[in-house]
């Protein structure tokens, strides 16, 4: 077990944290009380889904960017095992994306009043292609690697067991979430967002003082600085990164978001703004997972970037920087949980048929089999990155098409065939990850397979319709 030494000003920052978070998050809900007879259910909702669709610019970049970076463990263990690569397949081509969002997305998105992708499916093809959405949905949202994630840090923090450690850390952000709903989660992100800004860029400034300056990175093999990695990725390793940074396309905390903010400027330029702040952060952790395998190459590359931090920082940095690890991660967890109870409850439940008025008490229900699910699942994995390419490679090859096709193509599709290529997209992706990553088979990379498969059904069923 690898633990780290926090003097009680450490403590004392992270005990004050989850005070504070927990209080705002247990104490911001304003939304109207679960409906009855004699409330407006879709008034309702929309209070506790999307926040009365009222959150303004600086709330909706820190929600969007702390939601988004929740993977801070997984990416800083690629930047000290692969180098600069992680910039690449972590950073610049997502970039791109969010970019392509802010101007083409956005705009199609705000034109309806709705609230999560499975409503754009339902508008896009019908009723039947939003229920698989919301199936995939919930396979992509599925926080495992979050709780993985809170139980490593805890294990490193406390010194508890990492079962333990999971049980500790998911409580507080299961509780609020659970209370707060949607406004809980944004507001709390906020103060998420500022640990975490802090918390890593304190690294640097202390990791020059105690070991040199840039002259230090001379120690890392040359191969840390190709653009292909070390050698262990191949192009379609590569190439697979590249499409699953289409994520932002498919994500439901990216139109949560766009469809909570008071208004398209907001929006558009949120994503902007967020943007901007990705590619600060990321420079902060790739900077570090080369520095600190310069300094120390024998590290646990998953545990990387929390033990390098505990030898360079001294007492009450050392407990900010982990503090907004804490915070990083939870900021994602607490996303990903509504998130994936929301399409419980408002895209399979209520599009089934099932009681309007009821959709808040199941989407609370969902919360809770969302995180016992998740904690099955995380005891499955040991790696973050393969843990995120494999629910990334199977949404991604699920959704990335019909929803390209739904926004871009003037040409129609039925429902039918929509369902068909969401399921063979992703049951082929699962298909080949599983037989790869479990039975030693080395067949493509499951997300180029799955898109194939997936855009061949929607083809070859078209040229059937018309015959």
């Amino acid at each position: 077990m690898m633990t780290v030494n926090l003097h009680w000003l450490d403590y004392s920052v992270i005990g004050i944290y989850f005070l504070i978070v927990f209080g705002i998050g247990f104490f911001v809900n304003r939304h109207p009380k679960p409906v009855g007879l004699d409330r407006d259910a879709s008034l309702a909702m929309t209070e506790y889904f999307l926040a009365g669709r009222r959150i303004t610019l600086p709330i909706f970049v820190a929600t969007l960017v702390s939601t988004w970076y929740g993977n801070l463990l997984g990416i800083s263990e690629l930047a000290y095992k692969q180098g600069i690569v992680a910039w690449l397949t972590q950073g610049v081509f997502w970039y791109l994306i969010y970019i392509f969002f802010a101007f083409f997305i956005v705009p199609k998105v705000r034109a309806h009043k709705l609230f999560t992708i499975p409503d754009i499916m339902e508008n896009f093809y019908g009723r039947k292609s939003a229920i698989a959405t919301a199936v995939v949905n919930v396979i992509m949202l599925n926080p495992a690697l979050y709780i993985l994630s809170m139980g490593i840090m805890c294990e490193i923090i406390f010194g508890i067991d990492p079962f333990t450690g999971i049980l500790v850390g998911t409580l507080v952000p299961l509780l609020y979430t659970l209370k707060g709903g949607f406004k809980a989660v944004v507001y709390t992100d906020f103060v998420q967002f500022l640990f975490m800004f802090i918390g890593v860029a304190l690294v640097v400034p202390f990791a020059l003082i105690k070991h040199g300056g840039l002259e230090v990175l001379s120690k890392v093999p040359e191969s840390h600085f190709n653009l292909t990695g070390t050698g262990e990725w191949s192009w379609q390793v590569i190439l697979s990164w590249a499409l699953i940074s289409f994520w932002a396309i498919i994500d439901t905390n990216f139109y949560q978001r766009t469809y909570a903010a008071e208004s398209d400027k907001t929006a558009k330029h949120g994503i902007l703004w967020a943007t901007v702040f990705w590619l600060i952060f990321d420079m902060m952790i790739n900077f570090i997972g080369l520095y600190a395998f310069a300094v120390s190459p024998d590290l646990d590359p998953a545990r990387s970037l929390p033990l390098f931090a505990n030898s360079v920082l001294p007492p009450l940095a050392k407990g900010i920087f982990f503090t907004g690890l804490i915070a990083t991660i939870m900021s994602t967890f607490d996303s990903l949980i509504f998130a994936s109870a929301m399409s419980v409850s408002k895209d399979i439940y209520q599009k089934l048929g099932g009681d309007e008025r009821k959709v808040i008490w199941i989407n609370k229900l969902a919360i809770v089999g969302t995180v016992l699910v998740a904690f099955l699942i995380a005891l499955k994995f040991k790696s973050l990155i393969n843990l995120i390419y494999a629910r990334g490679s199977i949404g991604i090859s699920a959704l990335l098409l019909p929803m390209l096709l739904g926004f871009f193509s003037k040409k129609k599709f039925s429902d039918l065939s929509i369902v068909i290529s969401i399921s063979l997209g992703a049951l082929t992706a699962l298909t080949i990850f599983l037989l790869n990553q479990f039975y030693g088979f080395n067949l493509p990379e499951p997300i180029i397979c799955g898109l194939l498969v997936s855009g061949l059904s929607i083809g070859v069923l078209r040229v059937l319709k018309k015959n």
